[in-house]
């Protein structure tokens, strides 16, 4: 449970201070994060206003915007007295290896059932990291995907004392962890009223497993913002639906007015969730030539890296938008989630399971091979 110090120090328990007596929470991250004027880029791209959220800089060593919601499920575990997180996620996920890290620090292992996916330059560096944090990987396909979950439950190994391991879902997305991105709005919110940014007209993330932008969502309503949200989709565009974001935003919303009545039951229409499904290229992972392009343009003018995955095509997805709608003197905010992981372990392939060592060869060069 949360220091009472450290909960009035975020703004979602400023605004809400019973969610913070009831939800549990541990600091992690450093908020807030900062946000800045892209000008150089901005002057590239002829725009009048280009700002950048740098999530990025969640943690000096082990960051992006997947802090947020550990802080939440972790000290949920925590609690709960678990001492193995069960999750899952593609190879190279995120989620799963900074889940590890972020654990192993609080005492606790964690367990990665992952599927294949595109062998993107990243990919290697995040299994590092994982077994860097002693993450045990356990590959799969998706028809299996539910039995192995299963019985990593069923293992005895993974239980402390009578506790069952905690489960974290796919990208660490569910109604508490999205906690941390109504908290995220919130903090926005302070960030223009002390004036450090114009309130944004328009706002692009990338969509993936919904979560930052779920609750993105809720927080930009509740902090009364007029922001639009755009969301590009980066992971299936079957599941990045205008729909499936607010059902995703909605149950965030109800889990919230559960826990503190006081939270207002603010409206997540769909219709106002706008997203772009036309960065994407040939799907998840693959690179395409404006993500590549734009990756060496943002870190030659803002010395800000991307990844082709997520943040490179939301880059994209929103300058699709921009020039579409004739957008460029508008003030826009590009919510930037990616940390590349800087894992000290070198050559520990003999640690991964068999299915999992061609990452370590596939991932050379995938940058230089944009596919649409």
């Amino acid at each position: 449970m949360l220091s009472e110090p450290a909960s009035r120090g975020l703004p979602l328990f400023q605004a809400y201070p019973r969610l913070g007596e009831v939800v549990p929470w541990l600091p992690i991250g450093e908020w807030p994060t900062p946000v800045i004027s892209a000008q150089r880029f901005a002057r590239a791209k002829g725009l009048r206003a280009f700002y950048i959220k740098r999530e990025d800089l969640s943690h000096r060593a082990c960051g992006g915007n997947k802090i947020r919601g550990l802080e939440f499920l972790l000290a949920d575990a925590r609690q709960r007295g678990a001492g193995t997180i069960v999750t899952f996620g593609v190879t190279g996920s995120h989620h799963v290896c900074r889940t590890a890290w972020h654990a192993r620090r609080l005492g606790m292992n964690t367990v990665g059932v992952v599927v294949h996916q595109p062998a993107a330059p990243y990919v290697r560096s995040n299994l590092l990291l994982g077994i860097e944090a002693d993450a045990e990987y356990v590959p799969t396909g998706y028809a299996l995907l539910a039995p192995r979950l299963a019985l990593q439950f069923l293992k005895r190994r993974h239980w402390r004392d009578e506790c069952p391991p905690y489960y974290a879902p796919s990208g660490g997305t569910s109604p508490l962890s999205c906690l941390g991105h109504v908290n995220a709005a919130l903090e926005l919110k302070q960030q223009i009223d002390a004036g450090d940014l114009p309130e944004p007209d328009y706002l692009y993330v990338a969509l993936g497993s919904l979560g930052t932008a779920a609750g993105l969502a809720v927080g930009c309503r509740l902090a009364g913002l007029q922001t639009r949200l755009v969301g590009v989709v980066a992971f299936h565009r079957w599941y990045c639906t205008p729909g499936r974001w607010a059902s995703v935003a909605r149950r965030v919303l109800r889990f919230m007015r559960r826990h503190d009545s006081s939270v207002p039951d603010v409206r997540i229409d769909k219709s106002a969730l706008h997203v772009v499904g036309t960065a994407l290229g040939q799907g998840y992972a693959r690179p395409t030539e404006g993500a590549v392009r734009l990756i060496q343009e943002m870190r030659a003018t803002e010395r800000i890296e991307l990844d082709v995955t997520y943040t490179a095509k939301a880059l994209d997805g929103a300058m699709r938008y921009i020039r579409e709608h004739r957008l460029h003197d508008r003030t826009h905010l590009f919510w930037h989630t990616y940390q590349p992981a800087a894992p000290a372990a070198q050559n520990v392939t003999t640690s991964l399971p068999r299915g999992l060592r061609r990452y370590f060869v596939e991932a050379s060069g995938m940058t230089r091979r944009p596919a649409g």
